[in-house]
């Protein structure tokens, strides 16, 4: 076997060329014995004995990366499922349903001088949103509640 593909050939059917040789005349078509006009045979038709056929090229797409790693409130490193790089993640901060019961639980609890804002401010109650740093793919949310 070789290591080269080879393109299939596809012989062509071959046609006996006309024997009539094709006459050079003035532009004009000449009057025939039946009443119509007659014009001069074309030449004989050129071919080739096989034709190569181009074989078509099929774009697939790659299989999805699954990220599979473990996620914090800390950048971690992964595989970004979009630009397919190795990147340590950007990590932005958000608030949850944890800084929202901890505030409500303060508020309860009597702490309403304004004590109870604090878990809104506190990135230690918040959920972390998971980015590529090369292109702002959102990869995970680590939820804390």
């Amino acid at each position: 076997m070789s290591a080269e593909k080879q393109r299939p050939e596809v012989p062509m059917v071959m046609y006996e060329p006309r024997h009539e040789r094709y006459r050079v005349e003035p532009s004009a078509p000449q009057l025939g014995q039946d009443g119509g006009y007659e014009y001069p045979s074309p030449p004989p038709y050129s071919y080739r004995d096989t034709t190569i056929i181009e074989e078509p090229v099929y774009l697939v797409p790659q299989p999805p990366i699954i990220v599979a790693g473990i996620f914090s409130s800390k950048p971690t490193s992964t595989i970004c499922p979009s630009c397919r790089q190795h990147i340590t993640t950007q990590v932005t901060y958000r608030l949850g349903k944890l800084n929202y019961l901890l505030c409500t639980s303060l508020c309860m609890v009597g702490c309403c001088f304004g004590c109870c804002f604090v878990p809104l401010f506190v990135k230690i109650f918040k959920d972390a949103d998971h980015y590529c740093p090369c292109c702002q793919f959102h990869i995970y949310r680590y939820k804390r509640l």
